[in-house]
C-alpha cells in the first residue's frame, strides 16, 4: 500500500466508524486507529496518531505535486482531511463533519492519488501479526517492571519498548518507514552504549539478561518483518536489510549477556 492508499484506507475507517453521530472526534479517531477508550493516555495516543496522519497527508500533496499533478485534482480532499485530523478538533462531536465528510469527492481524490502512486506501494502487514507484535512488546514490558535490575538497565530497555511501540501504532498510518527509523534507532543506541551494558552484566541476575535477551529476540523478529513489508519498495538484494544488520546485533547482547 503506498501513502494514498493509506489515507483512504484511514478515511474509509472515518466515514465508517460506527460508534453515533454525536460522538466526540477523540472517540471516532480512537476507533479509527484502534486504540482502547479505557486508555489514560487516550488523548495522548490520539494526538501522535493525528499528527502521523498529517504528515502523511503533506507528504502525499508534495508528492503529487512533483509528479507534475494539478492542485485541483487534489482539492478540496487535502484541505478538508487537514481539518479533520486537527487536534483542535478532537472535542468537537462527528455530527459536524459527516455530511461533509462524505462527499464523493473526497474518496474519489483518494483513489486517483491511489492509482497514481500504484508503483510506490509495500506490503502490508496482516492484522494478526500485527497485534501478535503489539502484545510479544506488551508482555516484553511487564516482564521488564516485574523483573530486578538497575534502573540503567531497565530505562534503556524501556527506551527501545517504547521507540518500537510508537512505530508500531502509527503503522497503519505511515507504513513501515517509521518501524525502520526506530530499529535503527535502537541499535545505535545499543551501540553507542555498548560498554556501559557490557559492564552490567557482571551484576545482573539470570532474569534480567533474559529480558534483555527477549528484547534482542524482538527486534531481530521486528526487523525481518520489515524487511518483508519493504522488499518492493527496496527492490531486491541490492538494498540494505534491518534484519541482516540490526537484529543480530542486538540478539547478540542477549546471548552474551547469558553466558555472563
Amino acid at each position: 500500500m503506498n501513502t494514498a492508499g493509506r489515507l483512504l484506507s484511514t478515511f474509509d475507517n472515518f466515514l465508517n466508524h460506527g460508534i453515533g453521530h454525536d460522538a466526540p472526534m477523540l472517540k471516532v479517531w480512537a476507533k479509527v486507529f484502534e486504540l482502547s477508550v479505557d486508555d489514560s493516555h487516550l488523548e495522548d495516543a490520539v494526538v501522535v496518531c493525528l499528527q502521523a496522519t498529517r504528515s502523511e497527508i503533506d507528504i502525499l500533496h508534495a508528492r503529487l505535486l512533483e509528479m507534475g499533478a494539478p492542485e485541483e485534482l487534489m482539492q478540496p480532499c487535502i484541505a478538508r482531511l487537514r481539518i479533520y485530523t486537527s487536534t483542535a478538533n478532537i472535542q468537537t462531536n462527528w455530527t459536524g463533519f459527516h455530511n461533509e465528510a462524505a462527499r464523493p469527492e473526497n474518496r474519489l481524490s483518494l483513489q486517483w492519488a491511489n492509482w497514481a502512486l500504484r508503483d510506490e506501494g509495500e506490503e502490508d502487514m496482516p492484522s494478526e501479526d500485527l497485534l501478535e507484535l503489539q502484545n510479544e512488546l506488551n508482555s516484553l514490558e511487564a516482564s521488564l517492571l516485574d523483573t530486578e535490575m538497575t534502573s540503567y538497565l531497565q530505562n534503556f530497555i524501556q527506551r527501545q519498548i517504547n521507540a518500537i511501540r510508537f512505530s508500531l501504532r502509527v503503522y497503519r498510518v505511515q507504513g513501515v518507514k517509521p518501524i525502520e527509523d526506530a530499529l535503527q534507532k535502537v541499535a545505535g543506541a545499543f551501540t553507542l552504549e555498548k560498554t556501559r551494558i557490557e559492564a552490567e552484566q557482571n551484576s545482573a541476575k539470570e532474569p534480567a539478561k533474559t529480558v534483555l535477551a527477549r528484547t534482542g529476540a524482538f527486534i531481530e523478529k521486528t526487523a525481518k518483518i520489515a524487511d518483508n513489508l519493504d522488499k518492493i519498495r527496496k527492490a531486491g538484494g541490492s538494498a540494505y536489510h534491518l534484519a541482516t544488520s540490526v537484529g543480530p546485533l542486538l540478539l547478540s547482547f542477549g546471548q552474551n549477556l547469558l553466558k555472563g
